[in-house]
């Protein structure tokens, strides 16, 4: 005689099935009414340059390195980057995003990143690796300030505290993309130094970010993406030592930092250009 499936077994599996995906990334699809609500009451208008270039390329897994900026001035990526999944039918990627590790140390808040898409479970490179070549997780990213984003620097972009995300890049041979953004400072407070005084450290310290956190709406949020080719190969890191592999990932770093530096210029340029055209055809009208 078959056995009897009770509903609350069925109920149960799927809670099980469930707990077992969070801090593994999430289902963009999932997140739709998350992402929706976000850009309805955050972002009042945003742009993508080059939108095409965050489609995934076939088996493989797509990396993001964003632009940081002041602390909430990159959030609204995720959010921007899902939405052009949905529309182009690509909501059943599975994707995730690498805040600072602090952040995990906050009571309370590994559980909420976890069901955000947070891989809480897979902090570690090998792991991230891992699941970038199984499938497990299709696209990632974070923004490799990190703590040096609570600070004013002589460029945009910031120093690195961080590189993992660039070496899980090379290590899986993802196709990694670059985004540059602009209107994110809406949710931050600088204080400079007085004088336009500038610390003679690397970097060159000119103040630090206070974080007012999403209390407005950001008018207009624009974003640049561009992919980039590393030099350094898979084959190169893996045979490389510790201090090697340390020394190599440091200088592909500095090339991506840079690049995000001049994306960043590209952007202001054209977000310019853009309202100076705009007020323009006012002018006209009136």
């Amino acid at each position: 005689m078959p056995a009897v499936i009770k509903e609350n077994d069925l109920l149960m599996e799927e809670k099980m099935d469930e707990e077992a995906t969070i801090g593994e990334g999430i289902v963009v699809k999932d997140a739709e009414s998350i992402i929706n609500l976000f850009l309805q009451f955050a972002v009042k208008e945003y742009k993508i340059y080059n939108p095409k270039t965050l489609l995934p390329e076939k088996e493989k897994p797509l990396v993001i390195i964003s632009a940081h900026g002041p602390q909430w001035a990159p959030a609204p990526i995720m959010f921007i980057v899902g939405k052009y999944f949905l529309d182009n039918g690509l909501g059943d990627i599975v994707g995730s995003f690498y805040p600072h590790p602090l952040f995990m140390r906050v009571p309370g808040m590994k559980a909420i990143f976890g069901r955000l898409g947070v891989p809480t479970k897979v902090y570690d490179l090998p792991g991230l690796v891992e699941r970038l070549n199984d499938g497990r997780i299709q696209v990632t990213g974070t923004a490799p300030e990190g703590i040096y984003c609570n600070f004013q620097w002589e460029d945009y972009v910031g120093p690195y505290d961080n590189a993992g995300m660039v070496a899980a890049a090379v290590l899986s041979q993802a196709k990694l993309v670059l985004i540059a953004h602009q209107g994110g400072d809406a949710w931050n407070f600088q204080a400079n130094l007085p004088f336009g005084w500038t610390l003679p450290i690397p970097g060159g310290l000119r103040g630090v970010n206070i974080p007012i956190g999403p209390v407005r709406r950001i008018d207009r949020y624009a974003m640049l993406a561009k992919k980039y080719r590393p030099s350094l190969k898979k084959a190169e890191l893996e045979a490389a030592s510790a201090k090697e592999r340390k020394l190599l990932i440091g200088l592909e770093v500095a090339k991506i930092r840079t690049q995000l530096n001049l994306m960043t210029e590209d952007l202001q340029h054209r977000e310019a250009k853009l309202l100076a055209s705009k007020n323009g055809k006012k002018k006209v009208k009136k």
